[in-house]
This record gives structure tokens, C-alpha cells and sequence, in this order.
């Protein structure tokens, strides 16, 4: 069974799906306040997946406060995530890239807090990137927010307006992850 069509029941119902992979450490309380949020404007499920291994169990026992029905990824005994899952959490790092084509967008970790950016995984599985406020300001970000090939948020707060327009538009955040493809490739990189 395709990975993806774990979520079917949330595609079925017009539900978003909204990736926030390799968070680093600080980053889940953000990842889960944007989450909260965007759940006004539209339902959905959160996937998470925090960068390291050790940080799997630490991280899921916190979240426990956000009281929000949790499926973790290593026991999930069914096709499919139960519709009234609100976070889907990734405990495995060999799958964890796979779920990039699952999702609406990204908020890739260390735009959050700050730290280090997986940008090849996402743009190689043509999911649209969204930048959170702490994204370094080098000359990947540049490249690609010039190129109309991701989009920035300067808050959190502008994470879910800046997700607004992609949620009711789906193919233009396909398009921008497009847009992202051909720049990667033309800076001489491989996909």
C-alpha cells in the first residue's frame, strides 16, 4: 500500500495534510502552535517528524499536552489514519522522507528555531516548501523565493496565511514545487 494513502480519509473529506519534518529540538512547540492555528481556517492532520532518533520518545510523551489524538507512525496497525487524528508522528528516519508526497506543504525543521535545512528532500519529491521565520537568509532562500519557488513566512503567525493561499489553490502551491525543481537543477544540483 502506498504510504500516502494512509491519509485517503482526510483527502476524501477535503482535509489538509501539513508536513513539519526533521524539527530540531524547540522546534515542536512551533510546529504544534502553527498546526493549532491553521486548524481554524481548515482541519487536518499534522505529520511531525523529529530529526533524531533520540529525540522520538521525549518528544511524543511532551506533545501528550496538546491533547490531540496522536497515531504514531511504528504502530499504526491499519490502512488508514483514523479521521480524527490531528498529528500523524514519523518514528521512523528510514520512511521519514516518504511522506513528503503526502503532504500539502512543508515547513522544513530549522525554519522554525533556526539550525539546519533540508531543502534536496522535499524539492526532490516536489513538495511545496514554506519557509518558517528563523530560515537562514543565504542564497538558497534568496534563489528560490526569487524564482517564485517557495514561500517565506516572517512569523509564525504568517505561517498559516502564507498556507491560506495554497490550501484553497492547491495547484499553485504545485506549481511553485515545480518552480523548485527547475531551480535546484538549474544551480547544478540533482534530484
Amino acid at each position: 500500500m502506498d504510504i500516502c494513502a494512509r491519509f485517503k480519509e482526510f483527502r476524501d473529506r477535503g482535509r489538509c495534510v501539513v508536513y513539519f519534518p526533521n524539527t530540531h529540538a524547540e522546534e515542536e512547540p512551533e510546529a504544534y502552535s502553527a498546526f493549532l492555528a491553521l486548524m481554524r481556517v481548515q482541519m487536518g492532520i499534522m505529520i511531525l517528524a523529529p530529526d533524531r532518533e533520540e529525540r522520538f520518545e521525549p518528544i511524543y510523551r511532551d506533545a501528550l499536552k496538546y491533547h490531540l489524538q496522536t497515531i504514531r507512525h511504528s504502530r499504526l496497525f491499519t490502512s488508514y489514519v483514523p479521521i480524527k487524528s490531528r498529528v500523524y508522528f514519523v518514528e521512523t528516519i528510514a520512511v521519514r522522507d516518504a511522506f513528503y508526497a503526502c503532504a500539502d506543504f512543508c515547513v522544513p525543521g530549522g525554519t522554525l528555531v533556526g539550525g539546519e535545512v533540508d531543502l534536496q528532500s522535499p524539492i526532490r519529491a516536489g513538495c511545496p516548501i514554506l519557509f518558517g521565520p528563523k530560515m537562514p537568509d543565504n542564497a538558497d532562500r534568496r534563489g528560490l523565493l526569487a524564482a517564485g519557488a517557495a514561500r517565506y513566512a516572517e512569523t509564525l503567525e504568517d505561517i498559516v496565511e502564507q498556507a491560506r493561499d495554497w490550501l484553497k489553490d492547491p495547484a499553485s502551491a504545485k506549481a511553485v514545487a515545480a518552480k523548485a525543481q527547475d531551480w535546484w537543477r538549474a544551480q547544478g544540483r540533482s534530484l
